[in-house]
């Protein structure tokens, strides 16, 4: 939603590089030039084959860039760091305690820890509402 992307291939969303392909021409009529095209990790194509297959149906000239963790997240905000501030308090206490293998949580308006081992046992659901917003809004 915040980069203004034409397109984005989730792999839980059915989507192949045609119907992106016809998603480009779409907007393009609207006489937008320039294109973002956002593929999620576990899509079963290569980002790179996926930019030279557009390239070639479309004739827009495409280029695969894979952003580093810090590139994804942009610049923090003040509540970022101060949220960050907060957490890294809450983990240095429960070091001083000789509590480790915790994990360090915002939930229901408070910091929390909770077992790292839990943690990596949960599943974050996709949020459909933002896809489709984010689809909504691409033309």
């Amino acid at each position: 939603i915040a980069v203004g992307s034409t397109a984005i291939m989730v792999p839980e969303i059915p989507c192949d590089v045609d119907s992106v392909c016809k998603k480009i021409e779409a907007t393009r009529k609207t006489g937008k030039h320039h294109f973002i095209i956002i593929v999620a990790e576990g899509v079963d194509k290569k980002v790179s084959d996926i930019a030279k297959e557009i390239e070639e149906k479309t004739g827009v000239e495409s280029r695969a860039t894979i952003l580093g963790h810090v590139q994804r997240g942009g610049n923090p905000t003040v509540r970022d760091r101060v949220m960050a501030s907060y957490m890294g308090n809450a983990a240095v206490e429960l070091l001083n305690k000789g509590i480790g293998n915790r994990v360090i949580c915002y939930q229901n308006g408070k910091i929390v820890d909770m077992d790292i081992y839990e943690a990596l046992q949960m599943n974050k659901p996709f949020d459909i509402e933002g896809y489709r917003v984010a689809d909504a809004i691409s033309l």
